[in-house]
């Protein structure tokens, strides 16, 4: 039964994203957060704090403005004090070419009593670097930025 209520929480946090509505998902977050994204570029790096993750979200959105996220599969495995969840999704968005970007990203969610303490996001970096310095060499300078980090 837990596990239902678990999975039912997960498929509706990618239903907000898809909306993008982060901030359903953020207030979700301890206020300790481990919020991290492999990778040395625009998106990736750890934050700690709900400030930050939050300014990640809105960067991501920035960036890939019709971001869309489709969830392939949902484990889950433990007790309410200390649940882990794993998340197969694709994610797809335009390019400035017009094909369309996809990537597969593994997802890994670590929550104490309901709330969000751990994210760590794992996706094919060299083909979303490449999509970044597209986006850059197309004018979008932010995709270039430092990690968001704290």
């Amino acid at each position: 039964m837990y596990h239902s209520i678990v999975r039912r929480r997960v498929l509706a946090s990618f239903d907000h994203l898809n909306r993008h509505d982060y901030q359903t998902v953020v207030a979700s977050f301890s206020p300790t957060i481990t919020h991290s994204f492999a990778g040395d570029h625009a998106l990736g790096g750890t934050r700690h704090t709900q400030a930050t993750a939050r300014a990640w979200y809105e960067r991501l959105f920035r960036l890939l403005p019709d971001l869309h996220f489709h969830v392939e599969n949902v484990m889950i495995a433990g007790l309410p004090h200390n649940t882990h969840v794993a998340v197969q999704f694709r994610v797809e968005a335009a390019q400035p070419d017009g094909e369309r970007y996809v990537n597969h990203v593994a997802q890994f969610i670590r929550l104490k009593w309901g709330k969000i303490d751990q994210i760590m996001l794992y996706e094919d970096t060299d083909k979303l670097v490449g999509l970044l310095r597209t986006l850059f060499v197309s004018g979008t300078s932010e995709a270039a930025a430092p990690p968001i980090t704290d």
